[in-house]
């Protein structure tokens, strides 16, 4: 029986980070081993090799709901726990089904104009699939963008584009079917096991309750993706071009999660083509990539993973990873490293050195309500160095509105 320590070191094995190694990165990692032991222990007691494990991409950062940071769980990556076929789904992972639609324009829309047809496509009863749709294009950091294309491809594109960014809250509770969020859904906690581990609680579906979660989540993602092309068809015209319409949080199978990272396996059902945006801040230029096999081999030996992963068994996953990532992601300006990390009663307390504190530090428990910023372009460099994709296009912002 491993100690307590002994399983967060082993949790810290299975963590391959391709990020900036800012605060926010170290946050994440600080966090995800508490998520992946707990994972490691329920896959053992299931008779499954314990090899969960974590490749973050460059955007690698924190999960600002609560649920899944008091889990364990970061962001910005592929959270991988089998070989995609063993039936069995970790609830606490909360798949929201989340993606952006871009779209093709000849010349930009009057943003005033815009704002009058939201409100009236807000004012209206829009269903698929017989549900009704929730307009969240303005919660959070969802969005309706437009930019203006400078080509740096010979890929060809038009001269302007929107962007649509959004998710399938219809599907978190059970209200129309089995429920994506565990806290969210009666129907979906009643059905999952309920399993204790010493840091913390992790729900888990086996066997024919996994399949049942993974078509529903199929279901639910099929929505996402239709209802961006609804909104876009009401906003811009059914006529105009969808150059890509990409998830970037979702269940690719039983036990493959993009958890806030683009998928470039074009081979997967839920992948359409092979281009894919990365949106940074509203104040700056957002990108469309071609994506790239990843990681290869002398990325691999770059990043130094080579012997750690052969050890694990996972040189297959790791050439295989295929992520991209989607956005700049949080960052912390203010927080400098993660000192340590205080438990008390089951819960975890992160001590952080402040940036220009002089040895002073910053304690928190959760981080929904912490201070944050978006990194920029710092975040594309480094997915170049990475090999994981190929620039085509510079999207320069517009505007943006949030509703």
């Amino acid at each position: 029986m491993l100690t307590r320590e002994s399983l967060l070191e082993r949790a810290e094995e299975y963590i391959f980070s391709t990020g900036l190694n800012d605060a926010t990165s170290k946050l994440c990692r600080a966090n995800m081993k508490f998520g992946l032991a707990q994972m490691h222990l329920l896959l053992e007691k299931y008779g499954l090799e314990p090899n969960a494990c974590f490749i973050s991409s460059p955007d690698e950062t924190i999960s600002r709901n609560n649920f899944r940071w008091n889990s364990g769980l970061g962001y910005g990556g592929r959270l991988s726990w089998g070989n995609g076929k063993e039936k069995i789904i970790f609830l606490n992972i909360k798949p929201n089904c989340c993606g952006i639609l871009v779209g093709g324009l000849e010349e930009p829309p009057d943003p005033l104009d815009l704002i009058k047809k939201i409100e009236q496509v807000k004012s209206e009863d829009l269903y698929h699939d017989n549900i009704k749709i929730n307009w969240d294009f303005g919660i959070s950091n969802h969005f309706v963008n437009c930019c203006k294309v400078e080509k740096l491809s010979d890929i060809e594109l038009p001269p302007y584009v929107y962007l649509i960014h959004g998710s399938s809250p219809e599907f978190r509770d059970d209200s129309n079917g089995l429920g994506l969020y565990v806290d969210k859904s009666k129907t979906l906690r009643d059905l999952a096991i309920e399993e204790e581990t010493i840091f913390g609680k992790y729900y888990v579906l086996l066997d024919s309750n996994a399949k049942e979660y993974v078509h529903f989540h199929s279901r639910a993602l099929e929505f996402s993706s239709k209802k961006r092309e609804i909104i876009a068809e009401k906003l811009f015209n059914s006529k105009l071009k969808i150059i890509c319409n990409q998830p970037h949080q979702f269940l690719k199978d039983y036990n493959n999660m993009y958890l806030g990272s683009n998928c470039t396996d074009v081979t997967s059902k839920y992948i359409k083509n092979d281009i894919f945006p990365i949106v940074l801040r509203a104040d700056t230029n957002s990108y469309l990539f071609k994506g790239l096999p990843n990681f290869s081999e002398n990325i691999i030996q770059e990043k130094q993973f080579s012997d750690r992963a052969r050890k694990l068994g996972l040189m297959d996953l790791l050439r295989s990873s295929n992520i991209l990532p989607h956005g700049g992601g949080y960052n912390f300006p203010d927080i400098k490293d993660v000192r340590e990390i205080f438990e008390y009663d089951k819960k975890r307390y992160f001590i952080c050195d402040l940036a220009n504190g002089n040895g002073k530090i910053k304690i928190f428990k959760t981080v929904k309500e912490l201070q944050f910023k978006y990194r920029k372009e710092e975040v594309i460099y480094h997915t170049m160095q990475l090999k994981l994709g190929e620039p085509i296009a510079r999207l320069i912002p517009l505007f943006s509105i949030k509703l």
